[in-house]
């Protein structure tokens, strides 16, 4: 090395969104994650949303460097208020395991930018589980799902989820009912819903 030349040092990407998506959170005291959680009728526990949600980008993250693709793009989208992520719709919460929530925003294409599948059976080793049971989709606007929406993610869901289980492994159905303007997606396992 030449005496004087600062060594280079890759960015972690990852700690840096981090480090502003938390500082981003503080400064509104977890607010919008309060409204959100409310607006879905589950525990008003913000601090869970916040670390799950960084539990999961970063599982996204991972997922997508084993593909061998770039996550700078998902992780530009991942903004603590959903108005500073220009180019996102919607708004995907999961319930891990009881333990926590975790929120994910994505573009119209659910799948460019997240494989359901592959978080379905993520270990969550901070809680001590694996996956989510439930899924929670919204618009990032506020506005409520169209027919047609609904119709597009049901398909999106589906295909995603059947590309790795089968019918024999992994159940689940879609309810439209339960939060006005919400879909909302169970899912549960074959094989111990046949043994109970």
């Amino acid at each position: 090395m030449v005496p004087g030349a600062k060594r280079y040092m890759p960015k972690n990407l990852f700690k840096e969104w981090e480090r502003e998506f938390r500082k981003d959170a503080r400064a509104d005291s977890l607010a919008l994650f309060c409204d959100h959680l409310k607006k879905l009728g589950l525990p008003g526990k913000p601090k869970q949303l916040l670390e799950g949600t960084i539990l999961a980008v970063q599982a996204c993250c991972a997922y997508a460097s084993i593909d061998g693709r770039s996550y700078d793009d998902f992780l530009a989208m991942q903004t603590y208020n959903p108005a500073g992520a220009g180019q996102t719709k919607y708004s995907l919460t999961f319930e891990l395991c009881q333990k926590a929530f975790a929120r994910i925003l994505t573009p119209k294409k659910i799948h460019h930018c997240i494989d359901l599948a592959d978080l379905c059976g993520h270990p969550w080793h901070k809680y001590k589980v694996c996956g989510y049971h439930e899924l929670w989709v919204t618009r990032t606007d506020g506005k409520a799902l169209t027919a047609r929406e609904k119709a597009r993610i049901e398909e999106e869901v589906t295909d995603d989820l059947r590309y790795d289980y089968d019918k024999d492994e992994l159940g689940f159905w879609f309810d439209d009912s339960t939060v006005e303007g919400v879909l909302r997606v169970y899912l549960y396992d074959v094989e111990e819903d046949e043994n109970d």
